[in-house]
């Protein structure tokens, strides 16, 4: 039996989160982390356009380097984006050690927790996963909700 996650949401305000890796997928994670109030620190020797604007106007910081094993100190969260199954095969292992959660985005395996695919609409904020199992079907079941929840809260009178 593959490994059930128990559903929290975290105060990322304030907390430092290490993004490593700078393509497409670490993008995502660290635009959805901004929202949250995370302090996102990116280690990778290529960024995205979009996180350069980020670390030009100081809402990240950014090393411009291969990530090392002391980069994962103080970071209470720890998020494996790199193009390299190797480096994050050995980013998750640097993070347990540490004490500290970590996710390789495609890896549950390795991850001692999973992001939920979300949206924030309103007062609310949903998430759905599906145990690390179908991420395809988290994405597509999200996606259908953020289509309909206007229609939702009409039905409930919340709009």
């Amino acid at each position: 039996m593959k490994e059930l996650y128990y559903p929290v949401a975290l105060k990322l305000k304030g907390r430092t989160v290490l993004v490593a890796g700078g393509g497409r997928v670490a993008e995502r994670k660290v635009k959805t982390l901004l929202g949250f109030g995370a302090q996102v620190r990116v280690v990778s020797p290529r960024i995205t356009p979009l996180l350069r604007r980020y670390f030009k106007s100081r809402k990240i910081t950014w090393a411009n380097r291969l990530i090392k094993p002391s980069d994962v100190k103080g970071a209470g969260l720890i998020i494996a984006a790199t193009s390299d199954a190797a480096v994050n095969i050995m980013i998750s292992r640097w993070a347990i050690k540490q004490g500290a959660l970590v996710n390789v985005v495609d890896r549950a395996e390795l991850s001692s927790f999973i992001s939920p695919a979300i949206f924030s609409k309103y007062k609310a904020t949903v998430a759905v996963y599906t145990h690390g199992r179908d991420p395809a079907l988290s994405r597509d079941l999200k996606n259908f909700l953020k289509e309909n929840w206007d229609v939702f809260l009409s039905y409930r009178d919340r709009l």
